[in-house]
This record gives C-alpha cells, structure tokens and sequence, in this order.
C-alpha cells in the first residue's frame, strides 16, 4: 500500500486521543503509586520509573486509541526545594497526534509524566 496517497482524513481514528481523559487516569495511577513513596532513594527510583511507566502502558491500552503509538516518559526526583523547569518539542500532526501530561509531588519525591499518542498511519 501507497502510504503518501492516504487521505489523512479518511485515516483519523474514530476515537482520537483526549487528553482530559489521559490525564485524569495518569493523575489516579501516580497518585496511587507515588503515595506509597515516603522517601527518595535512587534505586528504587530507578525500578518504580520502569514499573509505573509499564502500569501506564497497559492502562493506555484499556483505552482503546485505535491506530495509536505511545511514547511515555516518566521522571521522578528528589524534592529539595528546588526549582524543575522542563520542556518539550515535537514534530508531529497537530489534527491527530496529541499529549497529556501530569505532574505530582509530596514532601519527598516528585513525578513528571508524559504520555504522546501518536496517530499511525
């Protein structure tokens, strides 16, 4: 199949990503995991950022994106008073592709997530 001689609209997902009902789930799932976290240590940073990041995949799935990819970052640090700036750029078709992001902290740790649907064509 030709993929440059697909129309684009004819290709959009009946079900496009929404970023409110993204957020609202990565919002419970942090909030459920990172709760559980009374303290900052590296190591287990390290194997909570690939679980939680695993736990967001499978509930992506549930939400049946048809002829989407996912692209998931998750960050985790320490809070120590300091300031975090970050930021993103990506190229991508602004009529399908889309991302939802959600931030958590409490007094020890903090968690940046951000999940990209990308349309496949």
């Amino acid at each position: 199949m030709n993929y440059s001689t697909l129309d684009p609209i004819c290709s959009k997902s009946s079900h496009p990503f929404n970023t409110r009902e993204v957020k609202e789930m990565l919002e419970q799932l942090i909030q459920q995991t990172i709760d559980q976290q009374n303290e900052y240590d590296s190591n287990k940073c390290t194997q909570l950022s690939k679980e939680l990041s695993q736990i967001i995949k499978d509930a992506m799935k549930t939400l049946n994106y048809e002829r989407y990819k996912y692209v998931i970052q998750v960050v985790l640090g320490q809070c120590q008073n300091d300031n975090l700036m970050m930021t993103c750029r990506c190229l991508w078709d602004i009529q399908t592709d889309n991302y939802a992001s959600y931030v958590y902290s409490n007094t020890k740790i903090f968690c940046a997530v951000t999940v990209f649907g990308l349309f496949y064509y």
